[in-house]
């Protein structure tokens, strides 16, 4: 679990107890760091040199002092068509409050420090997206510690800060293994800059590769320490190949078949970039399949100790909470009301009780609560205990798709894409009139239909039936404060009415709604809210309702990433039947050119589609990576090729 820093504040600059320092030079800071970073690597020249894509890393991000002072360069000398991506890691992050008051003296920051404020994450291991789309910067906040961090990353750095507490009072963080990661993020003309020029680092940056030199430090220090890469001395050993990703040149066009969550969380993200999109949608409409219910339950359940699931999920909710804060900030489709996650079953009592003494989770994130508590946060009698979720809530997916459209970039064609083949660099779709239509880059968002092509027939998708129901007055029923789960669940009334479920049928093909399903929700209600389930009896004529049909993997992990060519990672990777633990040392994992898998992403669309997409578009744009590498290997679409070769299944 990560936790704050312990620090407290001498004259409006806080000092950290366990490293029995400041955290910045309390007299001259924007000088301090603005002569050994911003200007040390040469920041303002390549800003105006206009390099297209500037990607700088740092190793503590403390009160975010580098970010913003690199930032204001940013905006002063960068023009349009330029990309900043700042990455940094930090370990014990500030709280809330106090970055609040840190940043608070600093008004020339302003409007940037407010919402870097508002985007700043709760107190969460793992990596963070946060976006300033006006500004054309990403900062990729990772919590952790730095070492773990750097090895989970998947980027090409241009410049380092090295920054921290110093390596007499933080010797962890300055290793040998830790400068091995800094040089394999690097590049031939990779600079870096430092306030230490101690021994220690100046001979393990040596070590990887880097020229190292010193120049006088600012103020009272008496030298500092920089340089620049000029080769690798490690070698670099891909213990998993086929989990290798293509590096392209970012496109200018690129189209997508699918509008529901997926395609359009994806087509709004390269949109976001400069990039024009094509999403193709078979239906009059967008969100008609399974994004097209009323509401849906925004939140994470969190399981008992990490697991890659529950990390993806996790990384989802906070990344979703966050486009929805910039992208909608009066609620007016969403609420960020909270979830109550009940525990009707005494299993699933042990399982959160277990959760919360396990202490992986801040506070913040979620909190246990008795079923009286429960009760007054959400306006009516609940079953039992349970968990609650204050930052959670719920979405309209209808009305998210159609605001993440609604940009200049994106443009929306209906078609029925029947074929897609690639002809001359171009990928051909074909449609179910015959008419023809040609990209460059094509990303397949169909839902459990992307596997309807024969460059992607061997995906293991899966569709999985659910009914909702919906009361068409509220009127007589308990007025809800907040989502409520159990078996299933139910949100506050929108529109004067509620909507609650949801079945899972996996053998389910009926489309039509069903008493039958109705009544199965209600039942599932009368264990999480007696009250509630007991307004409703006897009266069916309230009921309306919706099917739709989840899109679901064999691992319940989406498909995000390159489509691999089937027939080329059987043959070159065949030799898995035998010996899992074999080392294709050159072997190049082979990929359909520019073709791109978003699917799979069953009931937690609303938690793993926006991620995906950023996932896909950094990928596309040969970015820095906003997921740790297990997680990325983990939805890659080449695992299932993969793991059936491990079991001799192909």
């Amino acid at each position: 679990m990560i936790t704050c820093a312990d620090i407290f504040w001498k004259n409006d600059t806080p000092y950290s107890t366990g490293f029995d320092d400041f955290y910045f030079n309390t007299e001259q800071s924007h000088e301090d760091s603005l002569y050994v970073y911003v200007n040390a690597n040469q920041i303002p020249a390549r800003i105006s040199s206009k390099q297209k894509l500037l990607t700088i890393a740092e190793t503590g991000f403390g009160t975010g002092l580098n970010f913003l002072l690199t930032a204001q360069q940013w905006l002063n000398k960068s023009s349009n068509g330029q990309q900043l991506h700042f990455i940094s890691v930090e370990k014990q992050p500030l709280s809330h409050n106090d970055l609040k008051r840190a940043l608070h003296q600093w008004k020339d920051f302003e409007p940037l420090s407010s919402k870097l404020l508002n985007q700043y994450p709760l107190a969460c291991q793992g990596f963070h997206r946060l976006s300033f789309p006006d500004e054309r910067i990403t900062l990729t906040l990772i919590f952790g510690d730095a070492l773990d961090s750097y090895k989970q990353l998947e980027a090409s750095i241009d410049a380092w800060y090295l920054d921290g507490f110093s390596p007499s009072k933080n010797p962890d963080m300055w290793s040998p293994e830790l400068f091995r990661e800094i040089a394999r993020l690097s590049k031939p003309g990779t600079t870096f800059s430092t306030f230490t020029s101690a021994g220690i680092v100046r001979r393990g940056l040596k070590a990887v590769g880097f020229e190292v030199k010193k120049q006088p430090g600012f103020g009272k220090k008496r030298e500092m320490c920089l340089g620049t890469f000029i080769k690798n001395n490690a070698p670099q050993v891909d213990t998993k190949p086929w989990f290798s990703i293509p590096k392209p040149e970012q496109p200018t066009e690129v189209t997508i078949i699918g509008g529901g969550l997926s395609g359009c969380s994806s087509a709004y993200s390269l949109a976001q970039r400069g990039i024009k999109v094509r999403l193709i949608e078979k239906e009059q409409h967008l969100a008609t399949a399974g994004s097209g219910n009323r509401q849906g339950a925004l939140y994470a359940k969190l399981p008992v100790s990490p697991t890659k699931q529950g990390e993806l999920h996790l990384t989802g909710f906070l990344h979703t909470v966050n486009l929805l804060k910039r992208k909608d900030p009066e609620q007016s489709f969403w609420s960020q009301c909270g979830v109550a996650q009940l525990a009707t079953k005494e299993n699933e009592n042990k399982r959160q009780q277990e959760l919360i003494d396990n202490g992986h989770y801040p506070d913040s994130l979620v909190q246990h609560k008795s079923d009286i508590e429960l009760s007054e946060i959400s306006g009516s009698v609940v079953s039992s205990s349970g968990l609650f979720f204050p930052t959670a809530g719920w979405v309209s997916p209808v009305d998210f798709c159609h605001l993440l459209a609604a940009h200049p970039n994106i443009s929306i064609e209906q078609h029925d894409i029947t074929n897609i083949e690639q002809v001359d660099h171009l990928w051909n779709l074909t449609t179910n009139n015959s008419k023809h239509l040609h990209c460059s880059h094509l990303i397949i968002c169909n839902a459990e239909l992307a596997n309807q092509f024969k460059q992607t027939e061997h995906l293991p998708l899966k569709a999985i039936r659910g009914q909702v129901s919906i009361t068409e007055d509220s009127a007589d029923l308990p007025q809800l404060r907040t989502v409520v789960c159990g078996e299933g669940y139910i949100s506050p009334a929108q529109g004067g009415k509620y909507c609650f479920g949801a079945t899972f049928d996996l053998k389910g093909k009926q489309r039509d709604v069903t008493q039958y399903d109705h009544n199965r929700n209600l039942e599932k209600l009368k264990d999480a809210l007696p009250e509630f389930h007991n307004a409703l009896i006897g009266k069916n004529e309230l009921l309306t309702g919706r099917t739709a049909f989840r899109c679901s993997t064999p691992d319940y992990m989406p498909v995000v990433g390159p489509a691999p060519i089937y027939s080329d990672f059987v043959e070159t990777f065949g030799r898995l039947r035998k010996d899992k633990n074999w080392r294709f040392d050159g072997c190049t994992a082979n990929h359909h050119p520019n073709l791109y898998l978003n699917t799979g992403h069953g009931s937690k669309g609303l938690i793993t589609c926006p991620i995906s997409a950023e996932l896909l578009a950094s990928m596309i744009c040969n970015e820095p990576l906003p997921l740790p590498k297990t997680l990325i290997d983990a939805v890659n679409p080449a695992r299932f090729i993969i793991k059936n070769l491990i079991r001799r299944a192909i």
